[in-house]
């Protein structure tokens, strides 16, 4: 796959525009990866540069760093440009690590048989993208995982108002506010007494 975008930015390259283009499309960082996993080396968060959980009411997990221009231009490319590839990719280089915090959930806490949901979109974002970027990596999260350590519920949540991109709201209230009422339940028997892993992007 590398060797092919390889390809692409060099044909891209033939005027600085092209370049300019081709640099925000394929960052040099990820283009000169040989193998997949030269691309997990560049993008994988590692514990010593900080601890990827967060300690909410429910502990919160990021399993990447955003600010990473490799990680920012696969969520681009996912969510843009519709390359589901890169859901595959987010998978199989977050599933052990998933599947690792739930052994130590279910040893010190009572968080056994967990669901799998992802963060829904709205429905004027499906028209536009035609699928869930998180329904889509959850779907390659199920397919690892054989309902080993979770159950993966798609459409569990529904997304009932078209708010403005959390990308766009700056201050961390602001960003709460924008959600609230946004989501419903579909069907409150799937997830009633379940531990739920809710799943997003970002």
């Amino acid at each position: 796959m590398y060797s092919i975008l390889n390809k692409i930015k060099r044909l891209l390259r033939l005027n600085r525009i092209a370049e300019t283009l081709a640099d925000w499309l394929f960052p040099k960082e990820i283009a000169d990866c040989k193998t997949d996993e030269d691309v997990s080396n560049v993008c994988k968060i590692r514990r010593n540069e900080g601890d990827m959980r967060t300690k909410y009411p429910s502990p919160a997990y990021s399993f990447f760093i955003y600010r990473n221009p490799a990680v920012q231009n696969m969520i681009w490319r996912l969510k843009y440009l519709g390359d589901k590839s890169v859901a595959q990719f987010l998978a199989e280089n977050i599933y052990n690590q998933i599947c690792e915090e739930l052994v130590e959930l279910s040893q010190w806490s009572n968080f056994q048989n967990p669901v799998l949901v992802a963060i829904p979109i709205s429905k004027k974002k499906h028209r536009l993208r035609g699928f869930n970027q998180s329904e889509a990596i959850c779907k390659a999260l199920s397919n690892l995982d054989n309902n080993r350590f979770f159950i993966h519920i798609p459409g569990a949540l529904c997304k009932i108002k078209d708010t403005p991109s959390q990308a766009r709201v700056k201050d961390k209230k602001t960003r709460c506010q924008n959600l609230k009422d946004s989501f419903i339940i579909k069907d409150k028997n799937l997830l009633l007494g379940q531990n739920v892993i809710l799943l997003d992007d970002v």
